[in-house]
């Protein structure tokens, strides 16, 4: 007789203070590089949950270490242009998993890995919300860059192309935050960004929130599971 099949162990909790932010870099330190392949870390979660915040701390980390080694690598350079949005009728779901061009990401991704390549990546510009490249040092991989740091929302969905995160990092972060912290969140980046507050709470309620609860209720286990302290 079999025995019954064990319950998967729940990933290690990282508590996203100084000394967790420094635990998350030194662990993805520990995990590579190698002199052909850089060291990737993926970092998932809802709109509003931190990710670009914890994405430079971790790279921040790192570089101050090893200055010039570490290098952010935002999901949202691969928005849709507003002019595609617009053919495609689809403006009004913009930020949307179907509104990214999730092929040309992890294309990149995988030439970011590839420690041979000088590799220029997108920043998303939200004065004109469309994607741009700057040939900033920033935004270039090159010969001193060992470790990516990549972050979106749809990162650890499971479903095709986005499972194939796991075969082009090493490391992967889920960050859980309590729905109305990451509502107020999302609803005060819009109005910084120059919607009103009423349309900023209408772009919550009829976008991002749709958003979010897809995210939550497709996303699969990750390595890790950070949470931010309590204020």
């Amino acid at each position: 007789m079999q025995p019954p099949p064990q319950a998967a162990q729940p990933p290690p909790v990282v508590t996203l203070d100084q000394a967790g932010v420094t635990s998350l870099a030194n662990e993805l330190v520990k995990r590579g590089p190698n002199p052909q392949q850089r060291a990737a870390l993926a970092i998932a979660g809802v709109p509003g949950s931190g990710k670009s915040t914890l994405a430079n701390a971790v790279a921040a980390a790192i570089n101050q270490h090893k200055p010039g080694s570490a290098l952010t690598f935002a999901m949202d350079g691969y928005h849709m242009t507003n002019e595609k949005l617009e053919r495609l009728g689809r403006r009004d779901r913009k930020g949307a998993v179907h509104t990214f061009e999730a092929q040309q990401y992890f294309k990149r991704l995988a030439e970011l890995r590839d420690a041979s390549k000088k590799v220029r990546v997108p920043v998303f510009d939200r004065t004109h919300n469309d994607p741009v490249y700057t040939g900033k040092p920033e935004h270039t991989a090159d010969a001193q860059t060992r470790f990516i740091i990549t972050e979106g929302n749809y990162l650890l969905l499971d479903t095709l192309p986005w499972t194939a995160i796991d075969d082009v990092t090493d490391l992967r972060v889920w960050i859980d935050i309590p729905e109305a912290v990451a509502r107020q969140r999302t609803i005060k980046r819009h109005i910084e960004f120059g919607r009103t507050p009423q349309e900023a709470k209408l772009w919550y309620e009829t976008n991002d929130q749709l958003n979010a609860s897809y995210i939550r209720d497709r996303s699969r286990h990750a390595d890790l599971v950070a949470r931010w302290p309590k204020d």
